[in-house]
């Protein structure tokens, strides 16, 4: 009983809240060849292991340490859920993101840097020559990896509609960008389910070129 308590949890604070935002990683994971992924701050947001096979989430919450201590029932959901052949490897970490992590640097393909804070800049010797970030740009996250002249903008992923589209061929500086995509913001609305999300935010995908 607690195990389904345990995901009932996750289904209401992402599924029935329309938060969990799968079309974004499904077509992340359609437009680049990712299969490792990083998410700290995750919450206990496991979608993205619905479509990536790899994942290790990282948060210092008693909340989230308290959910993915119930490992067995997830990867059973996860495997019952998954877009992908292989069994799910799911690897929890409870700790501070911005300290040291027991994990190999430039070892993950995707690195997930959404609402929590300093995620790039602890978080980015994780990933690979060639890998991937993925932000919101919550904390300016974009703005200040892209100070950096080993990472570039690659990508923009926003909802067009009922799907989330990828844009590649990108004009204009980041500054111009910033302004095009300011004004997206997430925000709720009433439906006759109750409360749902909306989102409206632009997620940058930045490029390690390293």
């Amino acid at each position: 009983m607690n195990n389904d308590r345990n995901i009932d949890r996750y289904k209401r604070f992402y599924l029935d809240m329309n938060f969990d935002r799968a079309g974004l990683f499904e077509v992340l994971k359609k437009e680049y060849t990712c299969n490792t992924v990083l998410y700290p701050g995750c919450s206990i947001h496991i979608t993205p292991s619905f479509y990536f096979q790899h994942v290790v989430y990282v948060d210092i919450s008693q909340d989230a340490k308290k959910f993915f201590d119930d490992i067995h029932s997830i990867l059973d959901y996860i495997n019952s859920n998954k877009k992908y052949k292989q069994s799910a490897y799911v690897q929890f970490i409870h700790g501070d993101y911005t300290k040291p992590l027991p994990i190999k640097g430039e070892n993950y393909d995707l690195l997930i840097a959404l609402y929590a804070g300093e995620i790039t800049l602890s978080c980015k010797k994780y990933v690979k020559p060639g890998g991937i970030i993925l932000t919101n740009n919550h904390q300016k996250d974009a703005e200040k990896l892209l100070e950096d002249a080993s990472i570039t903008l690659d990508g923009l992923i926003y909802k067009k509609g009922k799907k989330y589209v990828i844009e590649r061929d990108i004009k204009g500086d980041f500054k111009d960008i910033l302004k095009r995509y300011s004004k997206k913001k997430k925000g709720m609305r009433n439906t006759n389910k109750g409360l749902e999300y909306v989102d409206n935010q632009c997620y940058f995908v930045l490029k390690n070129n390293r």
